[in-house]
């Protein structure tokens, strides 16, 4: 669904005002989803013959790897695959699986995952949580592959702007009692202002080799959960809210 965050929560307002557009509208957009979904697994298919023959060409003929484009024709097919992975992500990234769990254990999860490489750039990596608000988290219905793949690619993106000495927080809280507040923060390189607005855009990159789905799916799944996902960046602190309905 190519809609700003903005525009969905309109198109959502009006159809749960207007039944008949509501009806009109879910139809158009899933005859979208289902024709991306054929356009994908047709685009798989010859993608697979081609690297298929890329890997035969080159058992059988080594000395391929001194061609000058050899290496550079494996990473364009690898790209392309990624590309069509993430587009099918995107396409599901709203049909969601809840199930009552723990989503603390699961953010401590993440973030075990993540000290070896923060270790290594000398980055401190960490969850804080107040103890009148971890119950709130202990047993909450949620989707845990998919909001592992939220906060993964939230924390992927701030551990690359960070740099030797600079931090990296998870901060767990209630906001008003309506709802969980999971701020993923760091102070590293700041989102510049006029890129902000529209890293939730699907197919905005600002990244060499990005997809610009990262950051949609993120939010697309988010909104699946009743919730909603936003940023804030400046030179001292960047910052990203997931806000989840209690």
């Amino acid at each position: 669904m190519l809609f700003s965050n903005e525009e969905q929560h309109k198109l959502k307002d009006l159809m749960r005002s207007n039944d008949d557009f509501a009806y009109f509208m879910t139809k158009s957009l899933d005859g979208c989803k289902n024709l991306s979904s054929q356009i994908c697994h047709e685009l798989r298919n010859p993608l697979t013959l081609i690297k298929s023959t890329s890997q035969l060409i080159e058992s059988s003929n080594p000395e391929v790897h001194n061609i000058k484009y050899w290496e550079q024709l494996k990473e364009d097919i690898h790209e392309l695959e990624l590309l069509l992975e993430e587009f099918s992500t995107y396409n599901h990234s709203e049909s969601v699986n809840r199930q009552s769990q723990n989503i603390l254990l699961l953010l401590k999860s993440i973030l075990a995952g993540f000290q070896p490489a923060a270790s290594q750039k000398d980055v401190d990596i960490s969850l804080i949580i107040d103890d009148k608000d971890i119950p709130c988290y202990t047993l909450y219905s949620f989707d845990r592959i998919k909001i592992k793949q939220v906060v993964t690619n939230i924390l992927k993106n701030a551990l690359e702007a960070t740099d030797k000495g600079d931090h990296i927080q998870i901060v767990c809280s209630t906001e008003d009692s309506s709802n969980l507040l999971i701020t993923i923060k760091n102070d590293g390189s700041p989102i510049p202002g006029d890129i902000l607005p529209t890293i939730f855009t699907p197919f905005v990159t600002y990244k060499t080799n990005g997809s610009g789905l990262g950051l949609a799916i993120s939010s697309n799944i988010i909104m699946a959960h009743g919730g909603t996902l936003s940023a804030t960046s400046t030179e001292e602190e960047t910052s990203f809210y997931i806000r989840l309905p209690l």
